[in-house]
């Protein structure tokens, strides 16, 4: 489908996928991901979009959307899973080594971790 206006376009695709991270948007409509983010900006200062970030990717939803049941829980695990091995986390760490690691590099990362990982 071809669009004059690349803000028609973000809009229509938040409209049929639900919310699409930032650079699948950039994709799809051939832009940089600089420009398909100015686009969204001008969307979320009109109140159409609203950008929601899970780890180091922003996707952005219609304002209207429930975006919560749209994110796919595989992608908020991946984006853990960078976000722990870029602290240093690796998979064959046992929990307590990992732990270990995160006290000193992101305190708020491990306590969430031992939140979970509390018996009851």
């Amino acid at each position: 489908m071809e669009y004059r206006d690349p803000r028609d376009a973000i809009l229509e695709i938040l409209r049929r996928e639900g919310p699409v991270p930032l650079y699948k948007l950039a994709k799809e409509l051939g832009l940089s991901y600089g420009a398909v983010q100015w686009y969204v900006f001008s969307l979320e200062r009109e109140g159409l979009v609203e950008t929601i970030k899970v780890g180091k990717r922003r996707y952005v939803s219609l304002k209207t959307s429930d975006w919560m049941e749209n994110i796919k829980v595989g992608d908020v695990l991946e984006e853990l899973l960078l976000t722990l091995a870029a602290f240093g986390v690796k998979p064959e760490m046992s929990l307590g080594e990992a732990l270990a690691v995160l006290n000193r590099k992101a305190p708020h990362i491990a306590e969430l971790l031992k939140k979970i990982m509390q018996k009851d």
